[in-house]
């Protein structure tokens, strides 16, 4: 038992530092991009859509923002507009399936499947499911507002120093929570798989992962995706795959489906705080994680078990 515990203790250890050395480097090169300012010049390429979506022409900042950095910042963005609520559940819901492109995807390409190709998917997802919202949100949301003057920011260059000093604060406890939870759920794992009581929970959890097109050894890397989120849960993944404890297809089919509904508890409930509607930005996406990947296992199917999709990417590293 106590080698079960030291082994998944130096698997949680080498899963966290692969993760560590690329989220914050790139969290770094996002902080500079964000306080320099040149976000704003990047609107220009979504301010000419943003009608197709129902949504005012400063809605693309917010989306930018949330797609290049984080949830947070994205709020914070929103922070600064007059926004009904029906415009803040259309913002939510694309914003969830499509934040933090650059870490998540890095993060993601480390258990074998390409990054690139999963930053597109969910791309062409959110925008996919904007454009299905747009005639599916109730039009009486219009009418209401909600005050988000609580989260009011602006994206304006800041005093270096300040900005280094917030970054460093936030990074630290960035590093600190990425590890408890890697190593938390890798132990247990590992210690569940010991005493062999994996295998029959996994069994009495397989109606939702049947449902949402996943294997039965997907079932607990899916909760942690679902719980943490997908840069945390990617930590199990990783690990899970170095173990040979997963397949290439097990892989792609999950990442494709934490692609577009992970964190469903804090993230949500971010924008719940803001007046979005818990049922429009949580049911949705549920629904459309699933139809994904049902629809990649039909595509395979009809295709060819044998043809090799770009989403496999390289090797798991």
């Amino acid at each position: 038992m106590r080698d079960v515990i030291y082994q998944g203790l130096l698997k949680g250890l080498r899963t966290a530092w692969s993760i560590l050395v690329i989220m914050i480097p790139i969290s770094f090169g996002m902080t500079l991009l964000k306080s320099s300012g040149w976000l704003e010049y990047l609107t220009w390429i979504l301010d000419p859509v943003m009608s197709i979506f129902g949504l005012p022409a400063e809605a693309s900042l917010a989306l930018i923002v949330g797609a290049l950095i984080n949830i947070y910042a994205g709020i914070a963005v929103m922070g600064t507009m007059h926004l009904d609520l029906w415009s803040i559940n259309m913002i939510a819901v694309m914003m969830l399936i499509c934040h933090n492109l650059v870490v998540e995807s890095a993060v993601q390409s480390k258990t074998g499947v390409s990054g690139i190709f999963m930053t597109v998917f969910r791309i062409i997802a959110a925008v996919s499911m904007g454009l299905c919202l747009r005639f599916l949100l109730p039009e009486g949301l219009r009418l209401e507002h909600w005050n988000l003057g609580g989260v009011q920011t602006t994206i304006q260059a800041q005093h270096w120093q300040g900005m280094l000093l917030i970054w460093a604060g936030d990074t630290s406890v960035l590093i600190l929570k990425v590890i408890l939870i890697i190593l938390s759920v890798t132990i247990f794992i590992d210690v569940m798989r010991f005493f062999k009581v994996l295998e029959p929970v996994s069994f009495a959890l397989r109606p939702f992962t049947f449902v949402n097109g996943l294997p039965q050894k997907a079932t607990f890397m899916w909760m942690a995706g679902l719980v943490f989120g997908l840069a945390y849960g990617s930590g199990l993944l990783i690990a899970e795959a170095r173990a040979g404890h997963m397949d290439r297809d097990s892989l792609v089919r999950l990442n494709m489906s934490l692609g577009i509904n992970h964190a469903i508890i804090e993230d949500t409930l971010l924008f719940v705080a803001i007046g979005a509607s818990f049922f429009w930005i949580l049911v949705p996406r549920m629904l459309a994680a699933a139809l994904a990947v049902w629809g990649f296992i039909l595509i395979r199917l009809i295709m060819g078990t044998f043809y090799k999709f770009p989403w496999s990417g390289g090797h798991i590293r």
